[in-house]
């Protein structure tokens, strides 16, 4: 692997009123690998990636992606970065007013000249990218769980990003439905060379998708390490944590 640092935290920390969150945190994301975040609910896991993408800003320490300290990065750059990223909602979090495929095509629609032909073609190559290649008329209510995930990935794919940031990709779906958007999303990170962030409970998202993994606890990321080192660890946090996860 390429050991190219695309994104740092360095010492972060970050706390809201009384409750810190982040608490020193450290941690490398290296160019094309896909790294996930675990932890119990609550522990911060969404608060760490919103940072990258500059939607937050720490308390002290340092966030970098390429190179751009988050924190002073200028209104321009943090448009042209963010342009270079894409971010995969919990919930999908499509408009419930456009069609998929309208939805999938906003990102394109706000930020690009291209004509009306042009972002349908695009939007119609995504969709069959993440396997709903019929649903681009159909609105989101017509979609199943499953399908709001593909179409909420498909927007997040639309700009060609060399980022995606998945939080909680596989909640709330049944397990083979979560098993096929874990598969697609290894398929996407070999196929596109994308460096992945994914935060997520599901050790099969982790088995599957994963080149690193650390668990997020006390504001601090620990036992960092591949994927079959850090299921089958040991130590006594882990296993306590992991517990019938491993199901």
């Amino acid at each position: 692997m390429n050991r190219d640092v695309i994104i740092r935290y360095q010492g972060v920390c970050k706390s809201f009123g009384a409750k810190v969150v982040l608490k020193d945190l450290d941690l490398d994301v290296y160019r094309g690998e896909a790294f996930c975040i675990m932890g119990p609910s609550g522990c911060g896991k969404s608060v760490t990636i919103r940072h990258i993408i500059g939607l937050l800003k720490q308390d002290r320490g340092s966030v970098t992606v390429e190179g751009h300290d988050m924190s002073t990065i200028s209104r321009g750059d943090l448009r042209k970065l963010r342009a270079r990223m894409g971010y995969v909602f919990q919930e999908a979090a499509l408009l419930n007013s456009l069609s998929a495929g309208e939805n999938v095509a906003l990102p394109l629609r706000e930020t690009t000249e291209l004509s009306d032909a042009e972002i349908v073609d695009k939007v119609n190559a995504k969709l069959a990218l993440v396997k709903v290649p019929d649903v681009y008329h159909k609105m989101p209510s017509e979609l199943s769980g499953g399908m709001k995930k593909r179409v909420g990935l498909a927007r997040a794919l639309i700009t060609d990003p060399e980022i995606v940031l998945y939080d909680e990709p596989t909640a709330g779906l049944d397990p083979e439905i979560s098993a096929s958007i874990n598969r697609l999303m290894r398929e996407l990170a070999e196929t596109l060379h994308v460096t992945s962030v994914i935060v997520t409970h599901h050790v099969g998202t982790v088995k599957t998708v994963a080149d690193r993994v650390g668990l997020l606890d006390n504001g601090r990321l620990n036992f960092v390490s591949k994927p079959e080192e850090f299921i089958h660890s040991t130590e006594p946090r882990l296993v306590r944590f992991l517990g019938d996860k491993l199901d």
